[in-house]
């Protein structure tokens, strides 16, 4: 299996090592290269300052000795004190050294606008080129599976590139994937043979792999999605950002707000 190089970005607080430990989770099932990586004007909501050198530090050599039993022969893991705002860095980074994905920790429920608007989370998946999952704070996975993905299609071809890149991720996993698309009525013809052109694409290509192909109606997007998640006990929402759909309605801020920290699940973002 090739290995999946993951950067996960830590400012120590509880949320952001909330996602060491799903990115440590994945590397017990994956041969993963991670890289904890700390920004030296990372603002730690939880202590009110940002930290020094010597205490960055001393806090990456207490992450290494709290995940030390974790550690095993297809598990690398590397500490990175970089100069810089995270949200610039980490854009850059995934331009430069193409990592299979940065694992971003949310503070979850809870948030305001204004905390949205200048969210880390928010600005890394509207501007990075690699994908981006967004675990919140009570978030946690299964070490034997991810039982339910739902993948949120507008038949795009990017889509088809996205969904290889997910089937890399969970291959070890026991996993349903959920291909839907969102229709306000009942879907018209074009739509109903898009849906099947890529079941059969699927069928054919990831002949391992339990897939199913389906479409949310309704007119509110977020209530049939939160409707949708409930139903099918969901344990992760995978979608492609585009600037120009409905897909990037996700992305406005009210709408963000619901999905990135209204909901305990985790967000895995791929970009054109």
């Amino acid at each position: 299996m090739q290995m999946v190089r993951i950067y996960v970005p830590v400012n120590f607080s509880e949320y952001s090592v909330n996602a060491i430990d799903y990115a440590m989770t994945l590397a017990q099932k994956l041969d993963v290269d991670i890289t904890l990586l700390h920004c030296k004007h990372a603002y730690n909501e939880d202590t009110e300052n940002v930290l020094n050198d010597q205490q960055v530090k001393e806090n990456f050599q207490e992450l290494l000795q709290k995940y030390k039993n974790q550690f095993s022969e297809n598990l690398k893991v590397h500490t990175r004190h970089v100069n810089g705002y995270p949200e610039d860095v980490l854009v850059d980074l995934s331009e430069k050294e193409e990592p299979d994905v940065i694992v971003m920790g949310t503070r979850s429920k809870g948030e305001t606008i204004k905390e949205l608007l200048g969210s880390v989370t928010s600005d890394v998946i509207k501007n990075a080129k690699v994908p981006v999952l967004a675990v919140p704070a009570e978030s946690s996975i299964d070490l034997n599976r991810i039982s339910h993905i739902l993948f949120v299609t507008d038949f795009g071809d990017q889509d088809y590139r996205s969904i290889h890149k997910l089937i890399k991720l969970v291959t070890p996993f026991e996993t349903l994937i959920h291909a839907v698309h969102f229709a306000t009525s009942d879907p018209d013809r074009w739509d109903k043979k898009r849906l099947e052109e890529m079941r059969l694409y699927c069928a054919e290509t990831y002949r391992k792999y339990k897939m199913e192909f389906e479409f949310i109606t309704g007119d509110d997007f977020i209530a049939s999605l939160d409707d949708y998640i409930g139903r099918n006990s969901i344990d992760l929402i995978a979608m492609t950002r585009r600037k120009r759909n409905m897909i990037s309605k996700i992305f406005h801020p009210s709408i963000t707000r619901k999905i990135l920290f209204h909901t305990d699940v985790p967000l895995l973002v791929f970009h054109e």
